[in-house]
């Protein structure tokens, strides 16, 4: 049996598993911590992945209102902005919110709203493009942006 020092530890000429060779102290902690690591970096993974498995169905059941209820009964200009009911270049919004999955695919890939021409498609795009924080849908708008391909 070896013996140990009054801190527990074997003292730094104590031999090593392999071949006999001397183990210093510093080895043993250079590798402690590195096992510390490891076992810290396994528990990071299991961690983030249900979180990020959550935001892309999140993403998925989002909705963003065109324009926000604040604005109802506005219009959405070609460049995005609201505008009132009946200006030129303007489209009426549409009759509910547009969901996340449509807004990711109309945005990422240039598919058309049901039921909506490629103009009208183009400014309520533009409108949530303009979405900033604290405006109803900027949320929705936010987690598709951080998924995009």
């Amino acid at each position: 049996m070896r013996e140990e020092n009054e801190t527990g530890h074997l003292p730094s000429n104590a031999q090593g598993d392999k071949g006999g060779k001397a183990v210093s102290d510093d080895q043993l902690a250079s590798r402690r911590a590195m096992l510390r690591i490891g076992a810290l970096s396994g528990a990071v993974v299991f961690t983030i992945r249900p979180g990020v498995a959550q935001a892309a169905a999140s993403a998925i059941k989002c909705s963003v209102p065109v324009p926000q209820s604040s604005q109802a009964g506005k219009w959405i200009k070609n460049d995005g902005s609201v505008v009132k009911a009946g200006t030129k270049n303007a489209y009426a919004p549409p009759d509910a919110p547009l969901s996340g999955e449509d807004v990711k695919n109309s945005l990422n890939y240039g598919t058309r709203y049901s039921g909506y021409d490629q103009d009208e498609t183009d400014a309520f795009n533009n409108y949530i493009k303009k979405l900033s924080s604290g405006k109803q849908g900027y949320t929705c708008y936010a987690s598709i942006q951080s998924r995009t391909p």
